[in-house]
């Protein structure tokens, strides 16, 4: 071990000192916005600790599908995920998965896994009650 912290530990951290040594100090008119930072550290924190992975399962969520059959490649994920989306939304829009059969089920299934992966980087607080 270096020694060194990563990203995820800095923003821990930073966001640990804002809410336990200076909000105490900070006029109450600021609390609201300081809540706001703290809750923005906290996304960016999950982000960095998800993000990557969740984007990768998308991935290979939306290409199991069948609208999409080339594996994951050298290809930027990034560039790879929307192409996918894109084409995901095309088939949609085409009415690929209007009838009410297993094609339509695996789709609704596909994007609770996606929503649910999304949300526990967002909002984690809300997988506990609503979905």
């Amino acid at each position: 071990m270096n020694g060194r912290l990563d990203a995820s530990e800095l923003l821990k951290i930073a966001r640990e000192t804002l809410l336990q040594a200076l909000l105490p100090s900070l006029p109450k008119e600021l609390r609201y916005e300081t809540f706001m930072v703290a809750n923005a550290m906290a996304i960016a924190q999950r982000e960095y600790e998800q993000g990557a992975a969740a984007e990768r399962q998308e991935l290979l969520e939306l290409r199991a599908l069948g609208d999409q059959q080339a594996p994951v490649s050298a290809e930027s994920t990034d560039a790879a995920l929307e192409s996918a989306r894109r084409q995901l939304a095309e088939a949609i829009r085409a009415g690929h998965y209007d009838a009410a059969d297993a094609r339509q089920e695996a789709l609704l299934s596909v994007l609770e896994r996606i929503t649910r992966a999304k949300l526990s980087i967002s909002n984690p607080k809300v997988l506990g009650n609503a979905l």
